[in-house]
This record gives structure tokens, sequence and C-alpha cells, in this order.
């Protein structure tokens, strides 16, 4: 398989799948109305799967649903994947085989955005409850092609549709505290720790000395305080700064986990009612325990 990229991959399929159901002239000439017809490029046609889709049944009709079918299985022999044949859009075979397949350019893993997605992301920008039909009429696209994208996205963690709450309209306030850990794996326990703490928003991985830097929120200011605090007797970590401010101006919603059912003990394994601050009213607890004396 050498170096070649995964569009070089569908293409070369696309030809020969064209040149097995057809002939090699036949190949030539779809190649040849992707550039004249639909405007795209030789080196962008894996980028387009859906308008190769649509090219396909433009030009030779019926015939096309087996041309495809043809294509995908070549194009997944040679990414090392097994084809099966499911009611599913020709595009989505197309991006399951760029995900999973196994080709030595890893830049071709990332996940790629063309126009049709950018415009989906940005209508659901301003309203993320809007309906799929009026984002269809809005873009100009099918239903089911909309459907197809947002799945895609979705499931491939580039969209996500969170409810998210706001901050400033909460009356919470947040800090930005930097931690220095002493080694990768007092690190990876860290990380681990927080990544289940409920007042944690956004934790980052600089490459200077504090080696983690997080945003967290309180209910009060007590209650901040009382958070940044426990921070100082993490084992092997080192509090480096703690900047206190309103919520970002931008932005100021986030997605916060929030506990309709709550436990006795906190994520971190531990119980409000045997911390000092939460005995004195220093600290409303956590969001995520019955002891909770937050809203």
């Amino acid at each position: 398989m050498g170096n070649k990229s995964f569009n070089s991959l569908f293409t070369d399929s696309l030809r020969e799948g064209l040149s097995i159901m057809l002939d090699e002239n036949a190949a030539k000439s779809f190649l040849t109305h992707l550039e004249e017809n639909a405007s795209i490029r030789r080196d962008e046609i894996a980028e387009n799967p859906d308008t190769v889709s649509t090219e396909l049944e433009r030009v030779f009709g019926v015939g096309a649903e087996r041309i495809e079918s043809m294509v995908a299985a070549l194009l997944y022999s040679k990414l090392g994947l097994r084809f099966e044949k499911k009611e599913a859009p020709f595009g989505d075979y197309v991006q399951y085989a760029r995900v999973h397949g196994s080709f030595s350019a890893k830049e071709e893993l990332r996940p790629r955005l063309d126009s049709i997605d950018i415009q989906i992301i940005d209508s659901l920008r301003g309203d993320a409850r809007k309906p799929v039909l009026q984002i269809s009429k809005e873009i100009g696209i099918s239903r089911p092609t909309v459907i197809s994208r947002l799945g895609r996205l979705i499931e491939s963690n580039v969209l996500s549709l969170n409810a998210c709450l706001n901050l400033s309209e909460l009356n919470y306030k947040t800090s930005l505290v930097a931690l220095e850990t002493k080694g990768s794996t007092a690190r990876e326990e860290l990380e681990k720790l927080l990544s289940v703490c409920p007042r944690v928003l956004m934790l980052l991985r600089p490459t200077d000395k504090a080696n983690m830097v997080m945003l967290v929120y309180g209910e009060d200011q007590n209650t901040l305080n009382s958070t940044i605090e426990t921070f100082r007797s993490v084992r092997d970590t080192d509090l480096v700064y703690v900047h206190n401010s309103d919520p970002p101006l931008f932005t100021d919603s986030f997605s916060l986990n929030v506990f309709p059912v709550k436990s006795e003990v906190s994520p971190c394994g531990k119980k409000c009612e045997d911390c000092f601050r939460y005995q004195e009213g220093q600290c409303r607890g956590c969001p995520a325990v019955t002891a909770y004396k937050g809203p």
C-alpha cells in the first residue's frame, strides 16, 4: 500500500469499481465529470462522498447502487476491513473506512469537515434544538443527508450537543488553578481523579512548570476557596498559582455535571460531613452527595 493517502485509495477504488462494472473509458469519463460538472478536484474526491454518490446516480441511474457497493468493497479490501452490505448511505461507508482502516498516512485519520458539515454546525450554533427538517431547508440538502452527517459528527466526537448552564446568570464564581505534579504517574492519577470532580469545568496540559491547569467553579467564593484548598493536600502535587475571576466572558456557558440522584460519597471517594470546611459552613459540599447544601 506504501504511503498512499486515503484520498488516493478511495480514488483508485472508484476507478477500479467503474472499470469492473463498466469499462476503463467509463471510469475516466466519470472522474472527468466530477471535475467539470461537480467542481471536485482529484485530490478532493474522498472528502465529498455524498456528492460522488449523487453524481453516480445522476450518470448511471439504478446501476449506481451496485457501483457504490463495488467501490466500497474494493476500498475496504485495500484497508484490511471486512465489507458487509447494509442499508446505509455511501458516505457512511467511506467515513467508516477512513476512521477504522489501516494505512500509513496517519494524518488522514483526523476527522475532516467539508462545507456541508460546516453549514450544519453553524446552523446548530444558533439553536441546538433546531429540527433536522429546518436544517435541511436552510442548507438546501436532503433530510437523510443531514441525519447521516449529524450521526457521523456526533459518533466521531467532533460535534457535541450538550445542555450547558450559564455561570454568570447563576452568579457562580470561577478560578484558574495551576498545579505541578511530580512525575507522570502522579499526573495520571490526578487527572483520573479530576475527571470525575463536578467542580472541574476544564483541564489543560501546559508544557511549562505548571503541568496541569484547570478551570473550577463554586456557588460562592467560600465554596470555591474550599475546593482550591483541597488541591494543596494532593500527594506529589504543588499548587503553583490561583487566578480568581468572574466566569469567562466567552464562553460563559458550560456543560456542568448535575446529579438528580445523589450518593452518600462524592465521586472522589470522600464524605463532605467529615470535612471541617463543610462542618464550619465554609463549603456547600459536593453537588453529587446528599449532604450538598447548594441550590
